[in-house]
């Protein structure tokens, strides 16, 4: 019987512990459904490019200065030429270089820019942007 009595009791307890948790269950919020585009603007996917910069990375060449290097890929059908523009920002200045590159459809091509900066004074607080157009 205290047996029983104590195991009612623990019970009770978890119950009213567990009560605040699982009492009120979260309720949906926003809009069930997407909202309809506007009659006279009709959505579009936008145009993916055809080419983009796949990987970038960079390194001290053998002379320590900054140098920029990646791949960008041509995901479309022909074979097409475009320009890789890396800015680098070095305490608020910066500096940009631009590559040409042609890569043929559905490949890679590699790339690489060296600018007239340290790699060690990029490397204490720099930052790299790349493009390709």
């Amino acid at each position: 019987m205290r047996r029983r009595s104590a195991i009612r009791g623990c019970l009770s307890c978890l119950a009213a512990a567990l009560g605040g948790c699982v009492g009120r269950l979260p309720r949906a919020t926003g809009p069930r459904n997407p909202p309809d585009p506007p009659a006279d603007q009709p959505r579009e996917t936008p145009d993916r490019p055809d080419l983009a910069v796949e990987t970038f990375d960079f390194e001290a060449d053998d002379d320590g200065a900054l140098r920029v290097f990646g791949t960008v890929e041509n995901r479309g059908e022909i074979q097409r030429t475009g320009s890789v523009r890396v800015a680098v920002d070095v305490e608020g200045e910066e500096f940009v270089r631009e590559t040409a590159v042609t890569v043929d459809s559905d490949a890679k091509t590699e790339w690489a820019v060296t600018f007239g900066i340290t790699y060690d004074r990029f490397a204490a607080g720099g930052g790299i942007s790349v493009s390709v157009e």
